[in-house]
């Protein structure tokens, strides 16, 4: 998915279009099993942590 996209179904990975078994639990799960959207996950959890107020859990 480029950067102009919109995520709109969170039951594929934003990342490849991949399937996850579940939109929680099911994402966690294939960010483990592929580094490249795991390390897209960590890029893009970069470039918004200053956004984001306080605390994050995510």
């Amino acid at each position: 998915m480029s950067a102009t996209e919109t995520w709109t179904d969170p039951n594929s990975c934003p990342f490849c279009g991949g399937r996850l078994s579940s939109p929680g639990a099911g994402f966690v799960d294939h960010i483990d099993e592929a580094p490249e959207c795991a390390s897209r996950f960590e890029q893009w959890r970069d470039r918004i942590g200053d956004d984001i107020q306080g605390d994050w859990s995510g």
